[in-house]
């Protein structure tokens, strides 16, 4: 189904911004030239906040972002990629002597905090699978493989899935699962075989047999067995997770030649029905499983999964699909892009519709390249490089 022009040109002006403005910003304001690293965050005037504490899972999202985008085409960002990669293995793999990732880092590179966070492996396995793609280095299949020996042998657990985190902790959440989820994809597509799909393939009937409520909405809160949380903490649902799940569920199809289950429809349409705030037209945090909205506040991310959700939709043939997209691109330049510095965003609204921000968070670009990156391949643009590639 054809694309409007007026959707392609705005996806247009979201490569143009990803590619010229971003990329640049980030690798230049983004990056510790003094110790190494990526910082955690940005001041609102587009300085680095050096000495906030170092999250795992952004160190391993910045080294995905320049890796792809050099694979992409979209900016030189091997070397940068390469580097971050260095640092995230010397400061954050095993530095105990015990295995796993650690979750966060002080600026001098000594650990914040030795916890070994399921979020942080997933995170840490997308870094791998993309840099293996540009180098095809077998060290880092390694490593790959010494995660997931990590995480199946120490983080297993019993009822399915894995533990939250090492040492343990409640409760269980559906998210770090989302993400090993599409790291398994991602391994998948950097080193082939069956073994990475199957594990996705395990993921996914987690969800079928676990976390989907019976209106459609997707549950975040579970027990050590999976059954869900009393009370309002288990009737929570985020809209922006069950958009995020409709594309990684495309994906999945795409890549195992599996026929789409009937669950992507329903996360799409328990979020398109209830996820959006009346107040400010944006995609809110949370709502109950009965759609009533308990969070009205709103991030970047959330509008970037709305936008992947609705262009699968569009690719599809669904109804609505391609104006939703442009509804979500919309949001995004008006809301987050252009009031912002160059390069950056207005991370978080209140309910009210009021900016609600004291920093500029680095993880968010993950988010924006992605939807980026799949605006400009489902809509067929073909973005140009910025300038060409080498290495």
């Amino acid at each position: 189904m054809t694309a409007p022009k007026t959707l392609i040109d705005t996806a247009a002006r979201f490569c143009d911004w990803m590619r010229d403005a971003a990329l640049p910003v980030w690798a230049d304001a983004g990056w510790d030239a003094e110790r190494g690293g990526f910082f955690e965050r940005l001041n609102l005037d587009g300085s680095p906040d050096a000495d906030a504490v170092r999250r795992v899972r952004s160190q391993a999202r910045q080294v995905y972002v320049y890796a792809h985008a050099h694979e992409l085409g979209w900016y030189e960002g091997r070397k940068l990629a390469l580097q971050g990669f260095d640092y995230l293995v010397d400061k954050a793999w095993s530095p105990d002597g015990a295995p796993g990732w650690v979750m966060k880092l002080n600026r001098d590179g000594s650990v914040a905090d030795p916890t070994r966070d399921l979020y942080e492996q997933a995170f840490a396995l997308l870094a791998l699978s993309h840099v293996y793609r540009l180098t095809g280095d077998a060290q880092v299949k390694t490593l790959a493989n010494e995660t997931l020996a990590f995480i199946d042998d120490v983080m297993g657990a019993t009822s399915g899935g894995w533990r939250e985190a090492e040492p343990d902790r409640l409760p269980r959440r559906q998210n770090p699962h989302m993400h090993m989820f599409e790291a398994s994809l991602a391994l998948h597509e950097a080193f082939g075989g069956q073994s990475h799909l199957a594990r996705a393939g395990n993921i996914l009937r987690l969800m079928r047999d676990h976390w989907l409520f019976p209106s459609g909405g997707l549950r975040e809160v579970f027990n050590a067995d999976w059954s869900p949380l009393d009370g309002p903490e288990g009737r929570k649902t985020e809209p922006g997770h069950q958009f995020e799940w409709v594309w990684l569920l495309d994906r999945y199809a795409e890549l195992s030649g599996n026929e789409p289950g009937p669950e992507s429809a329903g996360l799409y349409a328990f979020a398109k029905a209830y996820g959006r705030s009346p107040t400010t037209g944006l995609i809110v945090a949370t709502v109950s499983d009965d759609g009533v909205v308990l969070d009205g506040s709103a991030r970047t991310w959330q509008q970037t999964e709305h936008l992947k959700a609705a262009l699968v939709q569009g690719q599809t043939g669904r109804s609505g699909g391609w104006g939703s997209a442009q509804d979500a691109l919309h949001q995004l330049f008006t809301k987050f892009l252009k009031p912002a510095p160059t390069g950056c965003w207005i991370d978080a609204y209140g309910a009210a519709g009021n900016p609600a921000v004291t920093h500029i968070t680095a993880s968010t670009l993950y988010h924006l390249l992605v939807a980026a990156v799949e605006a400009d391949r489902v809509l067929g643009r073909k973005a140009q490089p910025l300038r060409k590639v080498v290495g």
